[in-house]
Parts: C-alpha cells; sequence; structure tokens
C-alpha cells in the first residue's frame, strides 16, 4: 500500500551561511543544515566566508541544536590551489563538519584520503543519470548534489537506480550555463568564475547590433535566468523521496534567508499552504520567479528578457542583535526609517507584527527622529521579539 505525504520521511532543508550570524538566522528559523565556505576553494570569493576558527565555531554551535554544516570546497581548482589543500583538509578533519560538498573528482580523492568527513558531490559536477552517480558512489560519496537541468521524475530514478542520497536546488538564483560551469567572466573580466571569481555577466542586457549598419538595434537580457521556486512543487519532492532540498544565497539578506527558510519549513511541516508559502516569498525581491526543468519547462518561460527591476513589496530595514529587559531592541540597521514609519518585525517564532518604532536612539543614548543604514540603534520592544528576528517595511 503506498504511503501518504504524511508518513514519508521529510527531507533536510539546507540553507546557505554567508557568515556567522546568517548561520544562526538559518537554524533558528527552521533550516536543518547550512552550508558554508572557508576562506579559499568555494565559489562565492565576494562572500564574507568562515575562518577556520570559525568553522568551529559554526560547527560546534549546530551541534548544540541537533543541526549540520556542510562545508563547500566546489571550486576546481588548479594545480597552485591543490597545494594549499592538503593542510585545509586536516584542519577540517579535526573539526568534524558533517559534509563536504566537492565538484572535482582529485579534491574529492584528496578529501577521502585524508578526512573521515561524508562526502557530499556538488551540482558543478553535473551528475545527470544513475551511471555518473554510481561512478561517484564507488568514488566515496555519500550524496548527490544533482544537476540543476534535471526534472523531478529524472531525480527520483537516479535515486532509485544508484541508492545514493540526492539533494536538489529548490530556491534562489539560477545560472544561464550549464549546472553553473560558466566561462564569460573569465573572458570579460578575467576571473575566473569555476574558481569563486564570477561577475554575473549573464545579468547584463546586451546589445543586438546591425552587422552592416554597425547600428545599435535594441538592447535584451538574453541569458537573465529568472529565480528558481518550487515550494509548489515540495508535495512531489517529497513524494520522490528526494533526502535535502537546498536554497541558493549565500551572498543574499538577512530578511531573504529568514523569509524563505520559513515559507519551505513551514509548507514542510504542513503549518500552511503551498500557496500561501509562494505569496510570501513573492514579497521578497526576486527576478520573477519559473520552477525551472523540474517540470520540463526548457524554453523562454525560464528567461526574463524583459528584466526592469527586481519585483518586491517589502524591503529589508534590519536584524535585531539585542534585547534589553523586554523594553529595549538593539537594531543593526540596513535601511533608512524614521520614528513615524510602519514597520514589520518576523520573528523566528514565526509571527509578523506590525508596529510604528515612536522613537530612535543612537548608540550615545541621544533621540533621532530618523537613521541612515550601517548603523546601530535602539527602538522600543515589540512583542514576540527576539535576537534575529528580522524588521522590514512593507509597501504594498
Amino acid at each position: 500500500m503506498k504511503k501518504t505525504l504524511e508518513h514519508r520521511n521529510i527531507p533536510e532543508l539546507l540553507a546557505p551561511a554567508g557568515n556567522s550570524e546568517k548561520l544562526r538566522i538559518a537554524l533558528a528559523y527552521g533550516a536543518d543544515a547550512v552550508y558554508l565556505a572557508g576562506k579559499q576553494f568555494g565559489l562565492r570569493k565576494s562572500a564574507e566566508n568562515f575562518s577556520n576558527i570559525d568553522i568551529e565555531k559554526a560547527v560546534k554551535y549546530a551541534n548544540l541544536k541537533g543541526k549540520k554544516v556542510y562545508v563547500v570546497l566546489n571550486g576546481f581548482l588548479h594545480a597552485s590551489d591543490m597545494a594549499q589543500l592538503p593542510q585545509f583538509l586536516d584542519v577540517l578533519e579535526s573539526i568534524q563538519p558533517h559534509g563536504l560538498i566537492i565538484s572535482d573528482f582529485g579534491v574529492m580523492s584528496l578529501a577521502k584520503s585524508r578526512t573521515t568527513i561524508p562526502l557530499h558531490v556538488s551540482t558543478q559536477a553535473s551528475v545527470t543519470n544513475e551511471f555518473t552517480a554510481q561512478y561517484w558512489k564507488e568514488a566515496g560519496a555519500s550524496r548527490i548534489i544533482v544537476a540543476r537541468e534535471l526534472s523531478i521524475p529524472e531525480c527520483e530514478h537516479i535515486k532509485k537506480q544508484s541508492g545514493i542520497e540526492v539533494e536538489v536546488f529548490i530556491h534562489g538564483a539560477m545560472c544561464a550555463s550549464y549546472s553553473g560551469k560558466c566561462v564569460i567572466s573569465n573572458y570579460t573580466a578575467g576571473r575566473d568564475s569555476n574558481r569563486g571569481g564570477c561577475i554575473q555577466s549573464c545579468r547584463h542586457t546586451f546589445d543586438v547590433v546591425d552587422t552592416d549598419t554597425e547600428n545599435i538595434d535594441y538592447s535584451t537580457h538574453i541569458m537573465n535566468a529568472k529565480d528558481l521556486n518550487t515550494i509548489s512543487l515540495i508535495p512531489k519532492l517529497i513524494e520522490a523521496g528526494i533526502d535535502s532540498l537546498k536554497i541558493e544565497g549565500r551572498m543574499k539578506s538577512n530578511m531573504y534567508l529568514a523569509n524563505t527558510v520559513t515559507q519551505y519549513r513551514n509548507v514542510l511541516d504542513n503549518h500552511v499552504s503551498p500557496q500561501e508559502g509562494d505569496a510570501a516569498l513573492q514579497q521578497v525581491s526576486n527576478r520573477s520567479f519559473t520552477p525551472a526543468f523540474f517540470e520540463n519547462t526548457q524554453n523562454n518561460q525560464t528567461i526574463n528578457t524583459d528584466f526592469n527591476g527586481y519585483n518586491k513589496s517589502v524591503s529589508f530595514i534590519g536584524t535585531v542583535k539585542a534585547i534589553k529587559d523586554k523594553k529595549i531592541m538593539l537594531v543593526n540597521v540596513k535601511s533608512d526609517f524614521s520614528i513615524t514609519d510602519t514597520l514589520e518585525l518576523q520573528s523566528p517564532k514565526g509571527r509578523i507584527q506590525k508596529f510604528v518604532p515612536t522613537s530612535i536612539q543612537n548608540m550615545n543614548e541621544e533621540f533621532i527622529h530618523h537613521t541612515k543604514g550601517h548603523k546601530l540603534v535602539q527602538i522600543p520592544f515589540v512583542d514576540a521579539a527576539s535576537t534575529l528576528s528580522i524588521i522590514r517595511k512593507n509597501h504594498g
């Protein structure tokens, strides 16, 4: 007899952690695990990333919460990079994160020989069939993060045929190249996309030029992929037996992280419907959404050629850093606000509460009417607020 969704195993919800605060936010809002990078060997050089000491603290923190930390080593390393890798692997072996995410077979081989940490194959490796999955499994991998170009039935087929854990990306920015392997930045900016230097050339407008007259006929976003959003497909992903659902966005805001983790957590736990979760996801900055290839929509539905700016109805105001005696909230401000603005507080407990700050104090205890971004300020406590609550402004 076929199991109902309610009785199937709920997959792991995996979130990005661009820094230590984002790690705490991801776990507080409902992620089961986070992925992060050290100062080398990842694909997000512009992210804050983690020192060796930071990684150790992150793993200890996650262990206390019963959660997991995966470290990305997903760059395609040249010989000069490989010379520095053994020492980092030895550090990771002493820290014991819960997995290493790897694209390159040489890195996999070295990690297998120097660590006892579970090894996950990155989506950058472009695993698209069960034979490749089996090859990596025999090489020591315990999980495959499959290529982004696969449909749900193809992901299910790989899992059933290879018997290896399968992880998929479910939300966030998409890349116009094949599973992220792009070299446009190499040619246009001298920065290697596959060693963390991508400048997102695909997001730019490109001119269409008449070769006879050399006049520009028009400009368009020919490679500007829409953002991935699969919240409506969560029941199908559970039915397919997918082991881990991965959110993209190590360089995105605290608000994006808190909101995205919350909505997928709520749908996974049957607290809200996929439709309700999707409505909340639509509020936060996006390039418009697509389910991409999960339902075989390989056509212009995945590209936003008419991009005129990000869609959003809420903006990120700041993060609650501390609470004093349930009277004052210390806020790290990212965007301007004043004492008369109507704001919203989103807490890890799931509540969203409207409030007007009524007073603002700077760190010299001076009362001010307005504050700019990149400041620490104090405002009156809001019920249900806690450390890591997100303050935002709704423009809808």
